[in-house]
């Protein structure tokens, strides 16, 4: 079994409506993984399979109860899947003999802001080349992540990135950065936002340039409240307008001690980062009683 681990945006600026390759827009923003993982195992078929089982890519999905408010796990059709897309990509690209069985446990909510998703497919591009044995250079599979999701370049290596372009271009940062007290909280039910909703709402403002170089300066000094203070999504201000319970649950972070609370991505996630274990629970109680996916996570 292995993790695919999500993420959030510390910073996130639309530099133009002008759509690059795919629709997707032209970006900067600063994310970080943390300890939220989907689990993934994956297992060669063997000679055991008769027939064309043994040729085939097998996918079980499943989301952990806790993701759809309580109810029972639910299949995920594998068409839909990215995971099955992109193992099936690379064993019809590289006439890989023999298919593969993969369990995908889905801890990460969906359309979340999270990057669960992506994670996903970087995981699987870099178990597919070691198990099928394709050698693929670094290279070549960003060239493939590329192909499929606009932050999966960035799983491939996973920490902490400054991502340009339309999220392909990947920066690594090199960072002590530790984040111990790291809430997320989504409400779930129907809230779904597509990227493509979020930043056709997007309004661009003016430059972060100064805002950027600051909370990049906080990540290398690990300057925990400096972070906190130059955090910034460009996404924000068109998601509050139409969905203000998102706005409202980042109000309540700093009602209940936040040093930093931002909304993750397109939402509709929104995180809060503490001082003290203390803090953080009294708001995770808060937001349990609303019934809203709640996380306590860590950078």
């Amino acid at each position: 079994m292995t993790k695919a681990k999500a993420k959030v945006n510390l910073f996130l600026e639309i530099l133009s409506h002008r759509k690059v390759r795919n629709g997707f827009h032209s970006i900067k923003t600063v994310i970080s993984e943390i300890d939220l993982s989907d689990n993934i195992s994956f297992r060669l078929f063997d000679s055991a399979f008769g027939g064309t089982e043994k040729e085939t890519i097998k996918i079980s999905c499943y989301s952990n109860a806790k993701t759809i408010r309580q109810r029972k796990e639910e299949k995920i059709e594998k068409q839909e899947n990215i995971v099955y897309k992109v193992a099936n990509y690379l064993k019809d690209k590289y006439q890989v003999d023999g298919g593969m069985e993969i369990i995908l446990k889905k801890n990460i909510p969906i359309c979340a802001g999270l990057a669960g998703g992506s994670s996903d497919a970087a995981l699987t591009i870099k178990m597919c080349n070691s198990l099928w044995n394709l050698k693929l250079s670094k290279k070549e599979m960003h060239k493939v992540a590329a192909k499929f999701g606009s932050d999966i370049n960035f799983f491939l290596d996973g920490g902490l990135g400054l991502l340009s372009g339309r999220g392909e271009k990947v920066q690594q940062i090199s960072s002590n950065l530790k984040i111990e007290n790291l809430l997320l909280v989504n409400p779930l039910g129907s809230w779904r936002i597509s990227s493509k909703d979020a930043y056709s709402w997007a309004e661009i403002e003016n430059e972060k340039k100064f805002q950027l170089k600051n909370i990049l300066d906080a990540i290398r000094e690990n300057d925990v409240q400096k972070v906190c203070k130059n955090m910034y999504n460009g996404l924000e201000k068109g998601v509050f307008a139409r969905y203000p319970a998102i706005k409202k649950i980042k109000d309540k972070m700093f009602e209940f001690g936040a040093l930093g609370s931002l909304m993750s991505g397109s939402g509709a996630t929104v995180f809060g980062i503490f001082d003290s274990k203390k803090s953080m629970k009294v708001a995770e109680n808060y937001f349990q009683n609303l019934d809203y996916w709640v996380c306590k996570s860590k950078i």
